[in-house]
């Protein structure tokens, strides 16, 4: 149907529900590609890993994501969404929190696929739960507004992050910024 009021309904935000997982979505964005965007660099200096294997960490990364990517839907026909997508928040938290502690090779790789079988889930499964926030007829509207407030989310976490590495010369901090940030959705879904 054409809905009349163009790109933006503010009427959205006025369900309590809705705006709360919004905003749980964009505090979660702003640690999610942390892990992903420091591993290689982490890699080097924390586990003195060659950087012509820490290279492929998050492609190693990228193709775990296909894991969840795909059952993570599936698994969230059977069992429900919100619970896939809060166990994968939680997995995603949990090895966003372990990350800087890892200086094995093998334990950064198992620890890449771990987050990458997270992530791929999160993002897939991220805006199924607004279908069930409001009207049928404003699903795409309400998805769009999200995906547009999360995605600042995306892009300032990262900054962030390396701030916090920046300011205290190691990774544990911004690990505990990311994996606070992510435990923020799983607070609110």
């Amino acid at each position: 149907t054409n809905q009349p009021g163009g790109l933006i309904n503010p009427r959205a935000f006025k369900s309590i529900p809705y705006s709360l997982y919004v905003l749980g979505a964009f505090v979660g964005m702003l640690g999610m590609y942390t892990p992903l965007t420091f591993i290689d660099v982490s890699a080097i200096s924390t586990a003195h890993l060659d950087p012509n294997f820490a290279f492929y960490l998050v492609s190693i990364t990228n193709a775990a994501s296909l894991i969840s990517r795909v059952g993570g839907g599936l698994c969230g026909d059977r069992f429900g969404v919100v619970n896939v997508l809060t166990g994968l928040v939680s997995l995603g938290a949990l090895t966003t929190f372990v990350w800087p502690t890892v200086t094995s090779k093998a334990g950064l790789v198992a620890l890449v696929i771990a987050y990458g079988a997270a992530a791929g889930g999160f993002i897939g499964l991220l805006a199924a739960p607004v279908a069930h926030l409001g009207d049928t007829a404003d699903i795409g509207r309400r998805t769009g507004m999200m995906f547009t407030i999360v995605s600042m989310g995306a892009l300032i976490g990262p900054p962030i992050s390396g701030a916090i590495y920046a300011a205290n010369g190691g990774f544990t901090q911004a690990g505990i910024y990311a994996g606070t940030s992510s435990c923020t959705l799983m607070l609110e879904v």
